[in-house]
């Protein structure tokens, strides 16, 4: 028979345990049922045009998603767990498609009011806006590849215009182990690279980069 400590400890772990996977199954629920209230904007006006080109990739590169642009609207909340009151800001993602303007080069258009400002929850009017911005590519598409990500905050790119992301040649079109075997996370998927500065890389390491560039700019009407 199990002392009574053991027992005691096993039943109180289980018990938060199922607290913790409702907690979570409350919260996911919470937020895929309330962002089927937010809106798009059906008359959006603020475009921009985002350019995205690769340079000296040591091989093909495959578009694997869309731009994808998170959205906030930071001046509004809503509780995502009644038992602990937690609270979150509304957040959406919307996708838009890349378009091929060249070799290794792609463009996209989105609107900075792509979401509609309106009351979602009795609090005033939610003003939503662009939080960040990303898009991915592979060799070929194959899971054991590398994702190569470029990817950032809107902030930074209405800032600068411009941002260059630097990537090792090593890691096309697998990022490998120490014995030379294929990399792969327990998905069967490989090592996602989101891509650097060039100042995070040492000189010597410099010439074994591609890059991928991301320039941004106003769609005038």
């Amino acid at each position: 028979m199990k002392p009574l400590a053991v027992l005691l400890t096993a039943t109180l772990l289980s018990a938060a345990s199922l607290t913790g996977c409702g907690w979570l199954e409350e919260r996911m629920d919470i937020q895929k049922q309330t962002e089927k209230r937010f809106r798009l904007n059906p008359n959006p006006k603020e475009a921009y045009r985002i350019r995205i080109k690769i340079d000296g990739a040591p091989g093909p590169m495959k578009l694997m998603t869309e731009m994808y642009t998170g959205y906030k609207a930071w001046n509004c909340q809503y509780t995502i767990n009644h038992f602990e009151g937690a609270d979150t800001e509304p957040a959406k993602d919307i996708q838009t498609p890349m378009q091929s303007i060249g070799e290794n080069e792609y463009e996209t258009v989105v609107y900075f009011d792509a979401m509609l400002d309106e009351d979602y929850f009795g609090q005033g009017v939610c003003h939503w806006e662009p939080e960040n911005f990303g898009v991915s590519f592979k060799a070929t598409g194959k899971p054991e590849e590398t994702e190569f990500n470029v990817s950032d905050v809107m902030e930074n790119l209405l800032k600068e215009k411009k941002l260059v992301k630097y990537y090792w040649n090593g890691a096309y079109p697998y990022y490998r182990n120490d014995d030379g075997t294929v990399y792969l996370r327990s998905d069967g998927t490989n090592f996602t690279d989101f891509g650097e500065p060039l100042e995070w890389f040492s000189p010597e390491r410099r010439q074994d980069l591609f890059s991928i560039t991301i320039t941004f700019e106003e769609v005038k009407p």
